[in-house]
């Protein structure tokens, strides 16, 4: 009866709430008040897989969606993004039956960083993928070694669940944060053996580090770590002397080709819809999951070939003229900035460059800036930009961090109102622009070209 009820409750708040807006968390958050333990009552598929990390989880979570339901295999997500606790309640609860069956072969959970221990409390995934660990929501985040425990308590919990139950974990071998997640001094010394991924340094390696080097000491023993060479901030072959923590060979890594193919093992090569390092990262760790599900690495490639995100992460805006492209890139999080802005300037190719702080985050309220400076906008003193334009309540914060980088200040416009945007670009005519936002400003900005 308890599973009955918790399941109709759900269905009838998940259908009102989706006429507000409030259907993704909501309905989950008031069952579990009412039946704090149901979910351990529910009969889940074979294949669970959750998804957690700094970066690309929502991403990672849809292209392994379409990897499944190309094998044929129904699949529940969470897609809106409600990756806490309530929200994977709601997903669970809404494509169960009232005797508590998931109705779907496969499940696939985004699961928030500091919820996943809770999340896994109630729901013990047969695949766990971490796909990176970065400076992120430093507000609530702290350092990513902070993140990197919170992770490895979520680890044991479900390492010590049943012994008849195998669970698989995917990790990115680029990532010494990640990797020290399966290092033999890990208070998870029991976790089963990982599967890896990674890109080849064929895709292009970087002496760049950012404003800051988070990869100079192992997280693991904190000796002084030795880098072969770098793909983008702390990813990159790495090696600790102390302790032995050092950058395992994949078992799936693809090379980024010049002609903008990405190429994996078996000499496949598929096109890439999602610009640059990011976006290769999200295939590689889709496919590394697909393996780890049971899928043919050829066939999950195949899949994801010429996929487009529905989620809107990379869009083209565009009137008559000028026609630009928006790269949503995670605000609090200076590694996603980094790799768009590097992104951009790789294309070596005239453009004006958008840069809106409007609101901070989706989630909670913080007018907290520092996150600015961890920004290597020095990466924009290239000749092929030929304008920054500045907008959002945050145009002054920004504007200051600029006056210290090695941009031109001449170049720089302010736009303090993002509603005046669309028409200064109407009458500027800057040509190809490239827009860099984060996801609580993404309606905004989308706005200005309905307009």
């Amino acid at each position: 009866m308890k599973v009955f009820l918790a399941v109709f409750i759900c269905r009838v708040l998940y259908f009102l709430g989706t006429r507000v807006g409030r259907g993704s968390s909501l309905p989950g958050k008031i069952v579990l008040k009412v039946f704090p333990d149901v979910l351990l009552q529910l009969k889940l598929p074979e294949i669970v897989i959750a998804i957690t990390g700094s970066n690309g989880k929502t991403s990672t979570a849809e292209l392994i969606v379409h990897i499944l339901e190309a094998s044929g295999r129904s699949t529940g997500w969470n897609r809106e993004g409600s990756n806490q606790t309530e929200g994977v309640a709601t997903l669970l609860l809404r494509i169960s039956s009232f005797r508590g069956i998931i109705k779907r072969d496969a499940v696939v959970m985004e699961c928030d960083e500091r919820y996943a221990k809770k999340i896994f409390e109630n729901v013990r995934p047969s695949v766990l993928l971490v796909t990176n660990l970065c400076r992120d929501q430093i507000t609530r985040n702290g350092h990513p070694e902070f993140i990197g425990d919170c992770i490895r308590t979520a680890i044991d919990v479900i390492v010590a669940g049943p012994a008849d139950k195998d669970v698989k974990l995917v990790l990115n071998a680029d990532d010494p944060y990640v990797a020290a997640l399966a290092a033999t001094q890990s208070p998870c010394p029991t976790a089963p053996c990982p599967a890896w991924f990674g890109l080849s340094p064929k895709s292009g390696t970087t002496d760049h580090i950012g404003m800051y080097d988070d990869g100079a000491f192992c997280p693991v023993c904190k000796e002084r770590m030795v880098y072969i060479y770098r793909i983008a901030g702390h990813y990159g072959s790495y090696s600790c002397r102390a302790c032995g923590l050092k950058r395992v060979l994949p078992e799936t890594e693809v090379t980024i080709k010049k002609s903008g193919l990405l190429s994996f093992e078996e000499n496949i090569e598929i096109s890439l819809n999602l610009p640059g390092i990011t976006g290769a990262y999200n295939y590689c760790a889709a496919v590394a999951v697909a393996k780890a599900a049971g899928i043919c690495a050829s066939d999950a490639a195949k899949a994801l070939d010429g996929y487009e995100l529905t989620g809107g992460r990379v869009c083209t805006l565009s009137w008559d003229k000028p026609v630009g492209l928006l790269l949503l890139s995670k605000h609090e999080n200076s590694l996603a900035y980094n790799c768009s802005l590097s992104w951009i300037v790789s294309r070596q190719k005239p453009c004006t460059v958008i840069v809106m702080v409007d609101s901070i985050s989706r989630k909670y309220y913080t007018s907290e800036t520092s996150w600015f400076w961890d920004i290597d906008f020095d990466l924009l003193a290239d000749e092929n930009i030929k304008r920054i334009v500045l907008t959002g309540r945050y145009v002054n914060e920004l504007a200051a961090r600029f006056v210290l980088s090695a941009v031109d200040q001449a170049k720089i416009e302010y736009i303090p109102d993002p509603d005046d945007l669309g028409g200064y670009l109407k009458r500027s005519g800057i040509g190809e622009f490239y827009a860099v936002t984060c996801f609580s400003d993404k309606a905004k900005l989308l706005k200005t070209f309905d307009s």
